[in-house]
């Protein structure tokens, strides 16, 4: 009877219908579902916080109401080219290049190393589990000698400290220690600065001098990583990021003095985290000790739509 019949016909399938049922709906959720006035009234918002370093989720975190959209759909229009800015613009969407694992090595350990090794560090903070845990490193400028910025990371806050110093010696770093130790006492220094994480950088290879003060007294407890293992403090070199969006990777130090440091100190802190339920480094430093240090070296938040991340915050 199918066969014979001369008129066009139309078999109903389940399967193609259900697939043709989900496709419409996608598609209504695809487009843009915003006015071009309501996008110009987003885009006066993100365009110039962009600008200045701001990544989408500091922004978002504090213009929610205003946007009247989400992050990811934030993004989605950004990649659909409703706005000026683009994805290279969005220091998230950067990609970086891939870094060739690195051997671990642990066989030779060297004086310095002695009682202070990454299992050692793992057994003190379980036998310690209040001690403030602190992660430590440097920053380079360019490859001629001068500054170099100490950074030192308080691992519950994500709160990061920078301190610029004449050179990346061991008498430099010794000079932060005994010049932080000072100004706050070593009794709320020991208790801040509890345990301390650090590479193997030949700065930091004078561990008894950094973990007391000059006439003798223990102030805090260094160890150190594997050899060519900085993934085993996570925290700090995840924040060195933040300070080259700020000052790019071979960029002389020479120039920067202590304002300047404190300057992206203040504003790397005042960014809002996802790893934070949404607040700021500074928001977490609330308990007596942490505002007797921050009162010390003058750290305040910067309003979030004045937060800088890039080489526009240094004037010079």
């Amino acid at each position: 009877m199918q066969k014979s019949c001369k008129k066009n016909k139309a078999y109903y399938s389940a399967h193609k219908a259900n697939a043709a049922h989900h496709k419409s709906i996608k598609d209504a959720h695809s487009g843009v579902r915003k006015t071009p006035k309501e996008l110009r009234e987003i885009a006066e918002i993100i365009e110039p916080l962009i600008a200045k370093g701001q990544s989408l989720n500091h922004i978002c975190a504090t213009h929610s109401n205003e946007l009247g959209i989400s992050e990811r759909t934030l993004y989605n229009y950004i990649d659909k080219n409703v706005f000026k800015v683009r994805n290279i613009d969005l220091p998230k969407k950067v990609v970086y290049r891939e870094r060739r694992p690195k051997r671990v090595l642990t066989k030779l350990e060297y004086q310095y190393r002695q009682g202070r090794t990454i299992e050692d560090f793992n057994s003190f903070v379980e036998a310690n589990p209040d001690v403030s845990i602190v992660e430590m490193d440097t920053v380079k400028g360019s490859r001629e000698k001068g500054k170099v910025f100490l950074t030192m990371i308080f691992r519950k806050s994500n709160f990061m400290l920078i301190f610029l110093m004449n050179d990346g010696t061991q008498d430099s770093v010794i000079q932060v220690f005994d010049t932080l130790c000072s100004l706050l006492g070593t009794a709320l220094f020991k208790r801040l600065f509890g345990v301390i994480l650090t590479d193997n950088g030949v700065e930091f290879k004078n561990p008894n001098a950094l973990e007391h003060t000059r006439p003798g007294l223990i102030r805090t407890h260094i160890f150190f990583c594997d050899p060519q293992a900085s993934w085993q403090k996570p925290h700090v070199e995840n924040n060195h990021r933040l300070i080259r969006r700020i000052i790019p990777k071979g960029t002389s130090l020479n120039k920067l003095n202590v304002e300047d440091t404190r300057l992206v100190c203040c504003h790397i802190n005042s960014v809002i985290r996802d790893n934070l339920d949404g607040q700021t480094p500074f928001d977490l430093m609330d308990s007596a000790d942490e505002k007797k240090l921050l009162s010390a070296l003058n750290l305040s938040p910067i309003p979030p739509d004045e937060v800088i991340l890039s080489p526009k915050l240094i004037k010079h």
